[in-house]
This record gives structure tokens, sequence and C-alpha cells, in this order.
């Protein structure tokens, strides 16, 4: 992979990064209840209608597996950003194969080849 490349790439994984802390850090605020909005310590709303505490009650769920999903996204990302920096980047963990660029455009974090991440789904790999 060019160097320019390279460099676009770290830089693109880097702004993704800095946008999901922050996304998780507003999830975090909520599930603390620090928000602003009405809840104290637990993130939970207390409502005198049944019906808005399910609704509240969803919610915060849904919060809490937001914030769970964009943790593992964050960590795919920061392992991209360690085989930028080690050089192994866009090389295939599967086959030790080049990801081909349009694969690496669309999914920056990828650590597979199309071809092997097929297999990966397939339980084949």
């Amino acid at each position: 992979m060019r160097k320019t490349d390279l460099q676009r790439f770290r830089k693109l994984l880097m702004e993704e990064k800095e946008r999901v802390m922050h996304s998780m850090a507003d999830h975090h605020k909520v599930i603390r209840g620090l928000d602003g909005q009405e809840g104290g310590a637990t993130g939970k709303a207390h409502s005198n209608h049944l019906a808005d505490q399910g609704t509240d009650e969803f919610q915060y769920e849904a919060t809490i597996q937001f914030a769970s999903t964009e943790g593992r996204y964050l960590y795919h990302i920061e392992e991209a950003l360690s085989r930028v920096e080690d050089g192994s980047y866009g090389k295939c963990e599967g086959c030790a194969g080049h990801i081909a660029l349009p694969r690496l455009r669309a999914v920056p974090h990828a650590r597979l080849c199309i071809e092997c991440k097929e297999k990966e789904e397939e339980g084949t790999l």
C-alpha cells in the first residue's frame, strides 16, 4: 500500500475514533443520568404512568445497547490503527494477501479480504 493511502486511512480512522468516542460519552451521560433529563443516578426516568415507564425503560436499554455496539466498533478501529502503526494494515489476517482498496474504503477497519470474510461468516475459516 502506498504511503499516501496509508496516511489517508490513518486520518480517516482517527476521525472515526474521535466521532465514536464523543458518541459513547453522550450515551454514558444518558446511562448515568447526567444528560440533563430526569432520571437521577440510574439514568432511568421515573414516571407515574406505566406506558411512560415502559418507554423510558426501552430507551434506556436501547442506549445501553448502542453504547455496547459502539464500544466493539471502537475496539476494531483501535486495532486497525495498531495495524497502521506496525505496517500490517491492508493485509488480510486470513490469507496474508492484500485487502482491496475499495473494501478498505467501505470498511476501513477491515482485517480480512472479501473471500476470507465470506469464509469466516460461513464458519469455514
